[in-house]
């Protein structure tokens, strides 16, 4: 999460250093390394989608 003052940082309402805002930008990069699991990324590659055919015209679930 971001601080409220990076925040007014950002929208441009308080002036900062540059050499102050990379060197939080690069704190956030190296301590946020987020992991999934198998399940995961399946679900995010769509693997464990529903699957339809056509059947007579119909769209039905291939099982």
């Amino acid at each position: 999460m971001r601080t409220i003052q990076t925040e007014f940082i950002e929208k441009g309402l308080k002036q900062v250093d540059r050499d102050v805002l990379k060197n939080e930008r690069a704190n956030i990069s190296n301590n946020q390394k987020e992991t999934f699991s198998r399940r995961e990324l399946e679900d995010l590659m769509g693997c464990n989608r529903p699957t339809y055919r056509r059947v007579g015209g119909a769209v039905r679930n291939k099982r």
